[in-house]
């Protein structure tokens, strides 16, 4: 057993607190993320908390959650731990709904035994106090023991017409959950002035319901909301990457334009995301009064809680409004799997702009860096090998967003596996034989919104990326092995992946010139 140290320019970090914004299906379209695709009709949300903490810390242009599900992709951040499916099986460890630390394997279909140390208990480990409240955890009693103040809020998902709520007469912030939480944490950081602290604030908008109160709905006009371009199947794309958008199905006020309810009627398709960006909003609020709580909350020594707190806003994966015919997450493609991080570090990374490639699991060992404290030591995996934090610490890119750094990033969903290059998205579909079912690929650099598969017309290419991905379950769940050094707390190597020109399709800019 042994420690990892955490070091900077050679000398250990000083304490400092971490306060975690967990904002559920939240999307990567803020104001700030330039290289993000942008929403339909070029819309920008009104985000002005959001706005300030990126002007004031470092934006990940292009993160990428593990899994697009909230229950794997937030044990992945709290373990530090990739996800990976078992030969043979349709689900593996790590990434059913939800998700549970405290259930043995046999029980449920990928009840975690996990092997190493929760982000949580590292810091409860260190010293911290640890503060939780809603939706951090997707399963609210996991972990439950290690928190000395656990807040479990229980939402009804599903059966609510959203937008009749927020024309309700009791319609302040607080009426809803996002409001009360933030009021909630307001009211206990007065008692957190001396003390480190672990916080995480798990806000459930902007998933469904769509619950914000009207002055957030105002903010977007009903004629200003425009459907998506490619509000249709993107060309050539595989049966196994588009799904019927279940989650959505569960609300009962669902408007479909047809008896088979193949598809929500356009003025429905335009309330879902004139919701969405309301409670994106509604939101950005309750970050504002909770930041504005830390900037005037003083310690015994008048120095504030902004100025010794690190501030990571997360989402924890995307959604989709639409395009490509889906709602919700659920799949691979960018607008389920990308997220936001914004890290706010008092002494570090102000005004940041990261394009790199980044995931989820590199928040456990950045956070570690920044709060001064040592790693987690090395534990057994279940399959006897030494287990420790899958991601890299992304402190080296807050110091210079321009520090070299790994070439690609890995998603993996039920029964696909994707890795992402700066260039290309690349996805798999397998069978329970672990036999491949379809592909997809698409560049990028002129298909950011994967309009275009063109998989068929890249064979050199796609064996290239399927050797990177990996050929079998157990290469795909090592794949990220191969672009860091493990003795140097995966540091990443930035090597050229001399990955072939894609060719495309005689009419690919006909048909893309349709989305534009």
């Amino acid at each position: 057993m042994f420690a990892l140290p955490s070091i900077v320019d050679g000398e250990t970090q000083a304490k400092k607190n971490v306060m975690i914004f967990m904002v559920d299906d939240l999307r990567p379209q803020l104001n700030g993320f330039s290289s993000t695709p942008k929403l339909h009709g070029g819309k920008q949300m009104v985000t002005p908390a959001l706005d300030q903490l990126g002007a004031e810390g470092t934006i990940f242009e292009r993160a990428y959650c593990s899994v697009p599900i909230c229950g794997a992709s937030r044990l992945s951040l709290l373990t530090g731990s990739r996800p990976y499916k078992e030969p043979g099986k349709d689900w593996g460890r790590h990434w059913t709904y939800y998700s549970r630390l405290d259930e043995a394997d046999q029980t449920t279909p990928a009840g975690v035994n996990h092997p190493g140390v929760t982000l949580p208990q590292h810091f409860k480990d260190n010293g911290y106090k640890l503060y939780s409240i809603d939706k951090v955890y997707h399963n609210k009693d996991d972990d439950k023991d290690v928190w000395d103040d656990l807040v479990k809020v229980q939402h009804p998902w599903q059966g609510v017409p959203a937008f009749e709520i927020g024309e309700g007469d009791k319609n302040d912030d607080e009426a809803y959950p996002d409001g009360a939480n933030a009021s909630d944490v307001i009211a206990k950081l007065n008692g957190l002035k001396d003390d480190r602290f672990l916080y995480c604030v798990g806000f459930p908008r902007p998933h469904l319901p769509f619950w914000a109160p009207k002055k957030y709905w105002d903010l977007y006009p009903e004629d200003s909301i425009e459907l998506p371009s490619n509000y249709s199947l993107p060309v050539n794309a595989p049966r196994q990457s588009i799904h019927n958008w279940g989650e959505l199905r569960n609300y009962s006020e669902v408007d479909y334009e047809d008896e088979m309810k193949s598809r929500v009627t356009d003025e429905y398709a335009k309330t879902l995301i004139r919701g969405y960006y309301a409670t994106v909003s509604y939101v950005d609020a309750q970050i504002r009064r909770i930041v504005a709580k830390l900037k005037n909350t003083y310690d015994s020594n008048g120095v504030s809680l902004y100025d010794k707190t690190v501030i990571v806003v997360w989402g924890d994966h995307g959604w989709n409004l639409g395009e490509h015919t889906l709602w919700a997450k659920h799949a691979l493609y960018n607008t389920s799997t990308q997220i936001p991080i914004i890290i706010r570090d008092p002494d570090v990374g102000q005004g940041g702009r990261v394009s790199a490639l980044v995931e989820s699991v590199d928040l456990y060992p950045t956070l570690c860096d920044l709060a001064g404290l040592d790693r987690p030591v090395t534990t057994i995996d279940n399959d006897g090998s030494a287990f420790n934090l899958h991601g890299s610490s992304l402190l080296p890119l807050l110091k210079n967003p321009e520090a070299s750094w790994k070439p690609a990033v890995f998603t993996r969903y039920d029964k696909g596996d994707s890795v992402r290059t700066e260039r290309y998205s690349f996805t798999e579909f397998t069978n329970v034989a672990d036999e491949v079912t379809g592909r997809m690929l698409y560049d990028l650099k002129f298909d950011p919104n994967e309009n275009y598969n063109i998989a068929e017309n890249n064979p050199e290419l796609v064996s290239k990326l399927s050797q990177l991905l990996g050929t079998n379950p157990t290469e795909k769940r090592n794949a990220w092995r191969a672009l860091v050094d493990e003795s140097q707390n995966n540091s990443p190597i930035a090597e050229d992946l001399n990955l072939p020109e894609a060719i495309h399709p005689n009419d690919y800019e006909q048909v893309l010139a349709r989305f534009d």
